[in-house]
């Protein structure tokens, strides 16, 4: 699957939804591309808070969901703890790896394999004013590589920005214009070049490279890349 095809795809099928339902079907048509079964999208609750309120869009079969909320297992699931640290999308099955689950956390994760969620992968979302959220897809098994991971993380923060701005969370355009050469290798960022390849395509440094993307950044109000590259597709600027 070519990365920037997949992302502009999805781009295009939800800058023609109105309503986060409409948006809720595409992430799940495109989950179902990847062998997902289900998903969720959702702000991260501060710690001891409930998770019952930061749901945006469920893709969770109802009998899951409800248990999720009734026994707030928020508290206890390893994914959420991972994704308020993490800055790359992670598979599920790495967490068991990365250290020792408490038997409240392996409790969380075997009962979702009762729900046909063996395995997932969490994308982080990170925003303005300190705000995290997260997009995550379950399924029986995952075969990912890194292109397919990177169209998800793109999706991840597209997809929540839309459904923020839909509901009057976030309807911040930049205030500053991009000039020809941020957009160009904003552009090529979202083709899945490397600073180093832009440079040579370019004819220009690594370094300045990096600058203009930086630069781009900051005037997408961007913490990252590829935030700045979600932020692009989402006020029209890549197409």
């Amino acid at each position: 699957m070519n990365s920037l095809t997949a992302a502009l795809e999805f781009v295009e099928s939800v800058n023609n939804e109105e309503t986060p339902d409409g948006i809720s079907k595409r992430i799940a048509e495109l989950g179902q591309s990847f062998g997902f079964t289900s998903f969720c999208l959702a702000a991260i609750p501060e710690a001891g808070a409930s998770f019952d309120g930061s749901i945006m869009l469920s893709g969770w079969r109802a009998e899951w969901q409800q248990r999720y909320l009734d026994r707030d297992y928020v508290q206890n699931d390893p994914i959420v703890a991972k994704a308020r640290t993490a800055s790359r999308p992670f598979l599920w099955s790495s967490i068991a790896r990365d250290r020792d689950l408490t038997s409240d956390e392996q409790q969380v994760l075997s009962e979702a394999r009762n729900f046909e969620m063996y395995d997932g992968v969490c994308v982080p979302v990170r925003g303005l004013h300190g705000y995290q959220g997260m997009l995550t897809f379950g399924g029986p098994e995952v075969r990912l590589n890194e292109r397919e991971i990177s169209v998800l993380h793109l999706v991840g923060i597209y997809a929540s920005n839309k459904v923020r701005e839909l509901v009057g969370s976030s309807t911040t355009r930049p205030r500053h214009r991009l000039t020809p050469r941020e957009l160009e290798c904003l552009k090529w960022a979202a083709a899945g070049k490397t600073s180093w390849e832009i440079s040579q395509i370019l004819n220009i440094s690594q370094h300045t490279a990096d600058w203009y993307l930086a630069s781009a950044a900051r005037k997408l109000h961007a913490s990252n890349r590829t935030h700045a590259v979600a932020e692009g597709f989402r006020f029209g600027l890549i197409r």
